[in-house]
């Protein structure tokens, strides 16, 4: 019996309003949905997001490339982050 090759996860990159979000599609189907947050200065988890990009219907929601979603992640650190 041979073995399916093993895929690699598959990434997204979304912009929610402001918010920077990665999706990423593992190869067992599951699905890992990880949101900006300049609060705590990273990111993390949120299910939120899942239904914001899959059933957006208010045009909040933008695809981008992985360029754009770093420089969002940036200019959300530079405006969130306390002078020294």
């Amino acid at each position: 019996m041979t073995q399916k090759p093993q895929q690699q996860p598959q990434t997204q990159f979304y912009l929610v309003g402001k918010v920077p979000v990665e999706w990423t599609e593992e190869s067992d189907g599951s699905v890992t949905v990880r949101a900006f947050n300049p609060l705590l200065g990273g990111f993390v988890t949120d299910a939120r997001y899942y239904g914001a990009v899959q059933f957006e219907d208010m045009g909040r929601v933008q695809r981008i490339d992985r360029a754009a979603f770093e420089q969002a992640v940036r200019e959300l650190q530079a405006a969130y982050s306390v002078p020294a």
